[in-house]
């Protein structure tokens, strides 16, 4: 009996250590990387955001939502939510910003709006909220920023129309900022506007810098420090088949198992190569920049003629100095992205 007892003491002891020694190696607070989200809320930034949300070393301050982009306000704010509360999180503020960008008047087809606004058919296996949308999201970004004690990051995976308002509202915040990694452009490569819609005559943008140019210049020409995720590197990223049976074989989270049944349900988009990792790899190049190597390019944003809006050019006397990714390791990225989810 006393033999029985004592070895009970000490698998209790045991347990007790080890809960211990998981505790202290869990970073504080205070050692965490603070990020605010700027969101347009497709169905790759649910990825992304899944993905930055999990990371124990890292802590989002807010989450704004580029209006502009792929989805409207409404399901992107109610699908916030509902993300947030598939990970049982409540303290995060979300707000929507302008529905327009700040010159012009570029949107997505509708197809497109649908499909992020329903998140591919996934969205009815979110929690569900009644909460009404916030409008606030670039008073936000301004009230997180100057209230962080330490410098903050953005991930920035849509149109930069939020931030660019921010700047203009309170030019004061880029002090506060530490880096944008910024999902957007295509330098070397084609743009993918003509992909979604063809009838559009411009194959040199791509679509987060394109819907609003003018925003993506002032970003770009602030001075903050940027880390420039383009379609030179996504482009070799599809979220194929062999992604899926990956996911397949381990999805024991909620969130796992929520990004496996938003591939389950769209496998012909995996097999046709027409969803790739935008912004799931800006989202781990900003937690862990040893995925990748980068290069210094002075990068302008063309504001006309039409057929070249939104084009990410190199320009050695005007353009401004932005840090440039360029190759990653793929099967590294597939494994740290679904150790994270799981």
């Amino acid at each position: 009996m006393f033999s029985s007892t004592n070895n009970y003491l000490k698998i209790i002891t045991n347990v007790c250590v080890l809960i211990l020694v998981c505790l202290l190696m869990q970073p504080s607070y205070a050692d965490k990387r603070k990020f605010i989200i700027d969101t347009d809320v497709g169905v790759d930034d649910a990825m992304a955001m899944l993905y930055l949300l999990k990371r124990p070393d890292i802590t989002v301050l807010a989450i704004t939502i580029a209006s502009d982009g792929n989805a409207h306000c409404s399901p992107a704010f109610s699908n916030t939510l509902g993300l947030l509360s598939l990970l049982k999180i409540k303290n995060i503020p979300v707000a929507c910003g302008p529905s327009f960008p700040m010159r012009g008047h570029r949107h997505f087809p509708k197809s497109v709006l649908l499909e992020s606004d329903t998140l591919a058919g996934a969205a009815h296996l979110l929690p569900k909220n009644m909460q009404s949308a916030s409008h606030d999201a670039v008073n936000l970004l301004v009230r997180t920023l100057h209230e962080s004690t330490q410098p903050v990051s953005i991930l920035a995976i849509g149109p930069l129309t939020n931030i660019a308002e921010a700047l203009l509202k309170d030019p004061s915040i880029k002090n506060k900022i530490s880096m944008i990694y910024l999902m957007g452009g295509a330098i070397d490569v084609s743009g993918n506007l003509k992909i979604v819609d063809p009838h559009l005559k411009n194959s040199v943008a791509e679509w987060n810098i394109y819907l609003d140019p003018m925003a993506a210049a002032r970003v770009f020409q602030s001075g903050i420090s940027i880390t420039l995720v383009p379609l030179d590197l996504t482009q070799q990223m599809p979220v194929d088949e062999n992604f899926y049976h990956q996911l397949q074989k381990t999805h024991d989270t909620a969130e796992a198992n929520f990004v496996f049944e938003l591939l389950e349900h769209n496998k012909e988009m995996l097999r046709n190569k027409q969803w790739y990792f935008w912004d799931p790899l800006a989202a781990v190049i900003a937690s862990d920049e040893s995925f990748t190597t980068f290069s210094k390019k002075l990068l302008i944003i063309k504001q006309e003629p039409e057929s070249l809006v939104g084009a990410t050019q190199i320009d050695n006397a005007n353009g401004a100095s932005i840090r440039v990714a360029e190759k990653i390791n793929r099967s590294r990225f597939i494994k740290q992205f679904l150790k994270s989810l799981n």
